[in-house]
Parts: C-alpha cells; sequence; structure tokens
C-alpha cells in the first residue's frame, strides 16, 4: 500500500540537511493550508496576502496584514493542533506573525 509523505521523511539519510528540508517544506505546505482553511470566510484576496516564510526549530514564520496577523494570532493553538495532526507529529511548536 502506499504510505504517507510525512512517515517517510524521517527514513531519509540526513546528507546536508536533506530531511529537515524536507520536513519545513511540508510543514509550510500544511501549514498554508490550514490558514485557508481557518480563514476562507476572509475571502480569496485576503489569503493570497498571507505567506508562510519559514519553519526552524519548531517555528513557523508568517507574514500578513496587520488585522490578519492579529486574527490569525488569537487562532494559533487550534492552527498548531491542526498542523502538527496533518504532519502526524509533534514538530511544530509556536507560530510567529510578521506583519508585512
Amino acid at each position: 500500500m502506499f504510505k504517507s509523505v510525512g512517515s517517510l521523511i524521517y527514513k531519509l539519510p540526513n546528507k546536508g540537511g536533506a530531511r529537515e528540508a524536507i520536513s519545513a517544506l511540508l510543514v509550510r505546505q500544511v501549514a498554508k493550508e490550514a490558514i485557508d482553511r481557518e480563514l476562507v470566510d476572509f475571502g480569496q484576496e485576503v489569503l493570497l496576502t498571507i505567506k508562510v516564510k519559514s519553519f526552524k526549530k519548531g517555528v513557523l514564520t508568517v507574514s500578513a496584514a496587520p488585522m490578519v496577523a492579529a486574527e490569525l494570532h488569537m487562532r494559533s493553538g487550534g492552527l498548531i493542533r491542526d498542523i502538527n495532526k496533518k504532519v502526524r507529529g509533534k514538530v511544530l511548536r509556536r507560530i510567529l506573525f510578521r506583519v508585512g
């Protein structure tokens, strides 16, 4: 049968940080999808302005307009749970919101 991408990432050799880079890409993709689902009522125009910038050492950095960043900050607990559930592990500890 097919295996999930998340389960395959941790079986990769860690040459040159490849495992961390792939894991970061996965977390960033899942985070963007979770944010889009959470703020679907804000409209497509607002969703396009939200940028998932980086993921490093359990911290995800997201750039958004001030009011959107404030709303995401209030919903961050649920976002963290949702993202960790999708990647099947407790990899995300915190989300930083930058105004941009």
